[in-house]
Protein backbone atom coordinates (compact mmCIF):
# COMPACT_ATOMS: atom_id res chain seq x y z
CA UNK A 1 0.00 0.00 0.00
CA UNK A 2 0.58 3.56 0.09
CA UNK A 3 3.63 4.11 2.86
CA UNK A 4 2.90 8.07 2.19
CA UNK A 5 -0.69 8.12 2.87
CA UNK A 6 -1.53 11.77 4.05
CA UNK A 7 -1.94 12.35 7.57
CA UNK A 8 -4.74 14.43 7.21
CA UNK A 9 -7.59 15.96 4.83
CA UNK A 10 -5.05 19.39 4.63
CA UNK A 11 -2.33 17.53 3.58
CA UNK A 12 -4.53 15.29 1.76
CA UNK A 13 -5.62 18.52 -0.54
CA UNK A 14 -2.28 19.79 -0.79
CA UNK A 15 -1.29 16.00 -2.79
CA UNK A 16 -4.05 15.82 -5.09
CA UNK A 17 -3.39 20.26 -6.00
CA UNK A 18 0.18 19.02 -6.55
CA UNK A 19 -0.95 16.21 -8.68
CA UNK A 20 -3.71 18.59 -10.97
CA UNK A 21 -0.56 20.39 -11.67
CA UNK A 22 1.86 17.89 -12.65
CA UNK A 23 -1.16 16.80 -14.79
CA UNK A 24 -1.99 20.47 -16.13
CA UNK A 25 1.66 21.19 -16.60
CA UNK A 26 1.89 17.78 -19.48
CA UNK A 27 4.41 16.59 -16.65
CA UNK A 28 2.60 13.76 -14.85
CA UNK A 29 4.22 11.46 -12.71
CA UNK A 30 1.69 8.55 -13.08
CA UNK A 31 3.11 6.78 -9.55
CA UNK A 32 1.17 3.93 -8.24
CA UNK A 33 -0.28 2.40 -12.19
CA UNK A 34 1.84 -0.79 -11.95
CA UNK A 35 1.85 -3.91 -11.32
CA UNK A 36 3.31 -3.70 -7.83
CA UNK A 37 0.43 -1.39 -6.92
CA UNK A 38 -2.12 -3.35 -8.41
CA UNK A 39 -0.77 -6.61 -6.21
CA UNK A 40 -0.70 -4.05 -3.05
CA UNK A 41 -3.80 -3.46 -4.20
CA UNK A 42 -5.68 -6.55 -4.17
CA UNK A 43 -5.23 -7.14 -0.79
CA UNK A 44 -6.92 -3.61 0.54
CA UNK A 45 -7.45 -0.46 -0.39
CA UNK A 46 -6.49 2.67 1.61
CA UNK A 47 -7.74 5.75 -0.70
CA UNK A 48 -7.14 8.64 1.11
CA UNK A 49 -9.67 11.26 -0.32
CA UNK A 50 -13.22 10.55 -1.39
CA UNK A 51 -14.47 12.38 -4.60
CA UNK A 52 -17.97 13.44 -5.66
CA UNK A 53 -17.73 14.23 -9.48
CA UNK A 54 -19.43 14.07 -12.88
CA UNK A 55 -20.00 11.16 -14.98
CA UNK A 56 -18.76 13.08 -17.65
CA UNK A 57 -15.98 11.34 -19.61
CA UNK A 58 -13.66 13.98 -19.88
CA UNK A 59 -12.91 14.47 -16.27
CA UNK A 60 -11.14 11.17 -14.82
CA UNK A 61 -10.14 11.83 -11.43
CA UNK A 62 -7.18 9.60 -10.90
CA UNK A 63 -6.19 11.33 -14.28
CA UNK A 64 -6.59 15.09 -13.41
CA UNK A 65 -4.95 14.35 -10.07
CA UNK A 66 -2.17 12.58 -11.43
CA UNK A 67 -2.45 9.50 -8.91
CA UNK A 68 -2.23 5.64 -8.95
CA UNK A 69 -4.30 3.07 -8.28
CA UNK A 70 -6.16 2.71 -4.49
CA UNK A 71 -5.09 6.40 -3.92
CA UNK A 72 -9.17 7.93 -4.90
CA UNK A 73 -12.34 6.77 -3.84
CA UNK A 74 -14.13 8.32 -6.53
CA UNK A 75 -18.38 9.13 -6.71
CA UNK A 76 -19.39 9.82 -9.94
CA UNK A 77 -23.17 11.05 -11.43
CA UNK A 78 -24.15 13.18 -13.64
CA UNK A 79 -24.46 16.44 -12.11
CA UNK A 80 -21.92 15.77 -9.27
CA UNK A 81 -24.87 15.61 -6.94
CA UNK A 82 -25.48 14.41 -3.03
CA UNK A 83 -28.83 13.86 -3.10
CA UNK A 84 -29.33 10.04 -3.93
CA UNK A 85 -28.83 7.61 -1.01
CA UNK A 86 -26.50 5.49 -2.69
CA UNK A 87 -24.10 8.37 -3.33
CA UNK A 88 -24.30 9.10 0.26
CA UNK A 89 -23.70 5.77 1.05
CA UNK A 90 -20.43 5.56 -1.06
CA UNK A 91 -19.37 8.36 0.30
CA UNK A 92 -20.32 7.24 4.26
CA UNK A 93 -18.38 3.67 3.40
CA UNK A 94 -15.40 6.00 1.98
CA UNK A 95 -15.26 7.98 5.77
CA UNK A 96 -15.99 5.24 8.13
CA UNK A 97 -14.50 1.60 6.54
CA UNK A 98 -11.69 3.49 4.28
CA UNK A 99 -10.98 6.22 6.59
CA UNK A 100 -10.17 8.54 4.01
CA UNK A 101 -9.80 12.17 5.06
CA UNK A 102 -10.64 14.50 2.53
CA UNK A 103 -14.14 15.06 0.51
CA UNK A 104 -13.97 16.63 -2.45
CA UNK A 105 -16.80 17.77 -4.66
CA UNK A 106 -15.95 18.74 -8.25
CA UNK A 107 -17.69 20.16 -10.85
CA UNK A 108 -17.30 21.28 -14.39
CA UNK A 109 -17.58 23.91 -16.77
CA UNK A 110 -19.76 23.07 -19.51
CA UNK A 111 -21.94 20.31 -17.80
CA UNK A 112 -24.47 19.22 -19.38
CA UNK A 113 -26.84 18.17 -16.77
CA UNK A 114 -26.14 21.81 -15.38
CA UNK A 115 -27.27 22.86 -18.74
CA UNK A 116 -30.31 20.83 -18.56
CA UNK A 117 -30.81 22.34 -15.09
CA UNK A 118 -30.99 25.72 -16.41
CA UNK A 119 -32.74 24.96 -20.04
CA UNK A 120 -35.69 23.36 -17.27
CA UNK A 121 -35.99 26.40 -15.54
CA UNK A 122 -35.43 29.18 -18.03
CA UNK A 123 -37.22 27.54 -20.96
CA UNK A 124 -39.23 24.76 -19.26
CA UNK A 125 -37.71 21.68 -20.86
CA UNK A 126 -38.43 18.21 -20.02
CA UNK A 127 -36.31 15.06 -20.28
CA UNK A 128 -37.31 11.47 -21.16
CA UNK A 129 -36.75 8.53 -18.69
CA UNK A 130 -34.95 9.21 -15.63
CA UNK A 131 -32.97 12.04 -17.29
CA UNK A 132 -35.06 14.13 -14.91
CA UNK A 133 -33.69 11.95 -11.44
CA UNK A 134 -30.41 13.77 -11.84
CA UNK A 135 -31.47 17.19 -13.61
CA UNK A 136 -34.30 17.92 -10.61
CA UNK A 137 -31.04 18.10 -7.90
CA UNK A 138 -29.33 20.79 -9.60
CA UNK A 139 -32.62 23.05 -10.25
CA UNK A 140 -32.29 25.17 -6.84
CA UNK A 141 -28.99 25.78 -8.43
CA UNK A 142 -30.15 26.64 -11.59
CA UNK A 143 -32.62 29.27 -10.37
CA UNK A 144 -30.60 30.93 -8.50
CA UNK A 145 -28.08 31.67 -11.98
CA UNK A 146 -31.26 32.62 -13.80
CA UNK A 147 -31.36 36.55 -12.92
CA UNK A 148 -27.91 36.42 -14.78
CA UNK A 149 -27.48 37.40 -18.04
CA UNK A 150 -27.97 34.12 -20.32
CA UNK A 151 -24.00 33.82 -20.85
CA UNK A 152 -23.19 33.25 -17.25
CA UNK A 153 -26.00 31.38 -16.21
CA UNK A 154 -24.60 27.84 -16.51
CA UNK A 155 -20.90 28.84 -15.57
CA UNK A 156 -22.55 30.95 -11.65
CA UNK A 157 -24.92 27.06 -11.69
CA UNK A 158 -22.13 25.46 -12.16
CA UNK A 159 -20.48 26.66 -9.12
CA UNK A 160 -23.51 27.17 -7.27
CA UNK A 161 -24.66 23.70 -7.21
CA UNK A 162 -21.32 22.15 -6.31
CA UNK A 163 -21.91 25.16 -2.94
CA UNK A 164 -24.90 23.00 -2.54
CA UNK A 165 -23.96 20.04 -2.46
CA UNK A 166 -21.37 21.69 0.23
CA UNK A 167 -24.11 23.12 2.41
CA UNK A 168 -25.77 18.97 2.32
CA UNK A 169 -23.10 17.38 3.88
CA UNK A 170 -22.11 19.90 6.21
CA UNK A 171 -25.73 18.41 7.42
CA UNK A 172 -25.74 15.00 6.40
CA UNK A 173 -26.06 12.90 9.64
CA UNK A 174 -24.90 10.32 11.59
CA UNK A 175 -21.49 9.69 9.85
CA UNK A 176 -20.25 13.08 7.76
CA UNK A 177 -21.30 16.05 9.21
CA UNK A 178 -19.84 14.55 12.43
CA UNK A 179 -16.88 13.72 10.81
CA UNK A 180 -16.45 17.69 9.45
CA UNK A 181 -17.18 19.22 12.81
CA UNK A 182 -14.47 16.91 14.57
CA UNK A 183 -11.85 17.74 11.75
CA UNK A 184 -11.50 13.79 10.59
CA UNK A 185 -12.19 15.40 6.65
CA UNK A 186 -12.08 17.75 5.26
CA UNK A 187 -14.60 18.99 3.03
CA UNK A 188 -13.89 21.23 -0.12
CA UNK A 189 -15.31 22.39 -3.30
CA UNK A 190 -13.75 22.35 -6.32
CA UNK A 191 -14.69 22.95 -10.50
CA UNK A 192 -12.61 21.60 -13.08
CA UNK A 193 -11.35 24.06 -16.55
CA UNK A 194 -12.33 21.39 -19.45
CA UNK A 195 -9.02 22.73 -22.01
CA UNK A 196 -6.61 23.69 -19.50
CA UNK A 197 -7.03 20.90 -16.96
CA UNK A 198 -6.63 23.00 -14.20
CA UNK A 199 -8.69 22.41 -11.04
CA UNK A 200 -9.84 25.79 -9.06
CA UNK A 201 -10.82 25.29 -5.15
CA UNK A 202 -13.73 27.55 -4.52
CA UNK A 203 -13.42 29.93 -1.79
Amino acid sequence: MDDDRPADGAAALARLMAGNRRYAAEAPANDGRDARRRQATSVAQQPFAVILTCADSRLPAEIIFDQGIGDLFVVRVAGNTGTAPQVQGSIEFGITALKANLLMVLGHEDCGAVKAAVDAVVDGSTYPGQIGAFVDPIVPAARKAAGLPKDQQVAAAVVQNVRDQLALFKELRPIVQPAIDDGSVLLVGATYALASGEVTLLD
